[in-house]
């Protein structure tokens, strides 16, 4: 009788039975994405649902990098379900570099390697800040827009409301090129003024903007044509 109400009762023990015995080790992407989403979806087959996920972001990779709300979009992925695989990402990355502390502005390089590390390695353009107190401490960061491979566009209502919700003093803004060097276009340098000149209406300075790409990473604040449009750390 159970069998006929929730038929993937056995399958799903099997799943587990195999992470059970050899962890992720022999586990294909699919099965690991299948396994995750028993937690979020009681009954129903979620092997379709992992499939259609790889399809969309190629890897299991791609997915604990997308956005909650990019997810959502996802024929069949209900909130709950985007939810958890968004926290998949962030989760990965606290255990792989432990709790990351606020960082002093004074050693920029250290906020910069925090915002490599939260943008680098997506398949889709993001647009991030990173919010800075009075004593120059990185005190959040946070992906605010989520665009294609070639392009994203940027929030500037999300980066005040980010800012304002911080109490931040500063704000470093940054963007990735998936496919491309870490070279600024007109558009990030058009950005980049309206972003600063935005922010300094409401008392807040713009400290940065920093690009990643296949190239490694660019800031835009330690390029001398470039230096001008920030506030000076």
């Amino acid at each position: 009788m159970d069998k006929k109400i929730y038929p993937h009762r056995d399958h799903r023990q099997r799943v587990r039975a195999q992470f059970r015995k050899n962890g992720t080790a022999n586990m294909p992407d699919a099965a690991i994405l299948e396994l995750l989403l028993f937690y979020a979806i009681p009954r129903k087959d979620t092997k379709p649902l992992a499939d259609l996920l790889l399809s969309e972001y190629g890897s299991l990779k791609g997915v604990a990098g997308a956005d909650a709300s990019a997810l959502e979009k996802i024929d069949g992925l209900g909130e709950n379900s985007a939810l958890l695989l968004s926290m998949l990402g962030e989760i990965s990355k606290r255990v792989e570099g432990g709790k990351l502390p606020p960082v002093c502005l004074t050693r920029h390089e250290d906020i910069i390697e925090r915002i490599c590390l939260d943008i680098k390695d997506r398949e889709n353009e993001v647009f991030y800040a990173a919010c800075l107190n009075s004593l120059g401490m990185m005190t959040a960061g946070k992906v605010l827009c989520e665009g294609g491979p070639d392009g994203v566009t940027a929030d500037k209502r999300a980066i005040l409301e980010f800012a304002f919700s911080q109490d931040a003093d500063k704000v470093i803004i940054a963007h990735n090129h998936p496919n491309a060097p870490a070279a600024p276009s007109p558009e990030d340098i058009a950005l980049t003024k309206e972003t600063g000149k935005l922010l300094a209406e409401t008392g807040i300075a713009l400290a940065d903007h920093i690009i990643t790409g296949t190239d490694g990473f660019l800031s835009l604040a330690h390029t001398g044509k470039f230096a001008n449009l920030f506030d000076k750390i």
